[in-house]
């Protein structure tokens, strides 16, 4: 994505900033990044890219309700596309590196960062997991018809059985009364550590929910193996009566993963994503295969059979 110096120029008027230089940071599905340079400081420049997902106001809006030792600062967000013809909006450029390898003094660390962002709450309504897996359902039968018959035929088998057991533990979470903040995205690249402090970048999916997402989300994006999972659900004090709330969330994590896999094949077909076709349908293979774990761990004293 190209973006006229101009547009830069009149941003940092809007910031009361004189204009020096801008650079590319990333993109991804949703948002492209730049980095501006201005006289006094820098800022960071979120352009929405995906007009299929509108997630740019309520990143700005939950982004000025948290603590500032949390995330980045959020200065203004435009959505007129008087300069630029998409929303955008403009926040504080953290410095630093992102985290390479987790270490104890790490996961000690975030677990109580982590805790404190959790502690951001909103009174819930009863949360049924049949309701919370059917969006995901629904969009792998939207575009199943760009994978292989046979490999339709077994996520279908596949779904069929989530679906038994969403609907035989469906209570699991109703007593729930209240959802906390999550991050949403917490892999590597997100999370800046410098030995002492952390802070989060990228929270366009930051949303209202049980913590366990993040959790689940943390684990699995940083591997983390059992002796760190331990140390980790130690420190952030996650009981563990309810770690197999844990595993119900990889579940529905994992079938998200499959849609998310299935939509992209769609895209391509479309031509509105450039990406391999082959590395995707092989992580569609895998995240066949997580599932058809997690669903047979959680079934093993059941009487549902997981997998085909």
């Amino acid at each position: 994505m190209r973006i006229r110096k101009q547009a830069l120029v009149q941003i940092c008027k809007k910031l009361y900033e004189n204009f020096l230089s801008y650079s590319f940071l990333g993109s991804g599905n949703h948002n492209v990044n730049f980095r501006i340079d201005t006289s006094r400081k820098k800022y960071v420049l979120r352009i929405e890219n995906n007009p299929q997902f509108k997630n740019l106001r309520k990143e700005y809006r939950l982004l000025r309700k948290i603590d500032p030792d949390l995330g980045p600062k959020v200065y203004f967000i435009d959505m007129t596309h008087n300069i630029i013809p998409t929303d955008y909006l403009v926040e504080e450029y953290i410095e630093g590196e992102t985290l390479s390898k987790p270490d104890d003094k790490f996961l000690i660390l975030f677990a109580r960062w982590l805790r404190k962002l959790h502690n951001h709450k909103i009174t819930s309504e009863r949360y049924s997991l049949v309701k919370a897996v059917k969006p995901y359902i629904k969009n792998v039968e939207k575009n199943k018809n760009v994978i292989p018959k046979k490999q339709s035929h077994e996520i279908d088998i596949l779904i069929k059985k989530v679906l038994e057991f969403c609907k035989k533990n469906d209570v699991v979470f109703a007593n729930r009364k209240t959802f906390s903040l999550l991050h949403g995205d917490l892999s590597k690249e997100n999370i800046f550590y410098n030995g002492k402090e952390i802070r989060l970048i990228d929270w366009e999916f930051s949303r209202y929910g049980f913590p366990e997402w993040d959790l689940v989300y943390l684990m699995q994006s940083l591997r983390l193996n059992d002796k760190q999972k331990e140390l980790f659900l130690k420190i952030y004090k996650f009981p563990k009566k309810n770690r197999k709330n844990l595993l119900i969330i990889s579940l529905l994590n994992s079938c998200g993963d499959i849609g998310y896999s299935v939509w992209r094949l769609e895209l391509i077909r479309r031509r509105k994503l450039r990406a391999n076709r082959a590395t995707i349908r092989k992580r569609l293979q895998q995240d066949m295969i997580t599932t058809k774990k997690i669903l047979f761990a959680l079934c093993k004293d059941e009487k549902i059979k997981a997998g085909t």
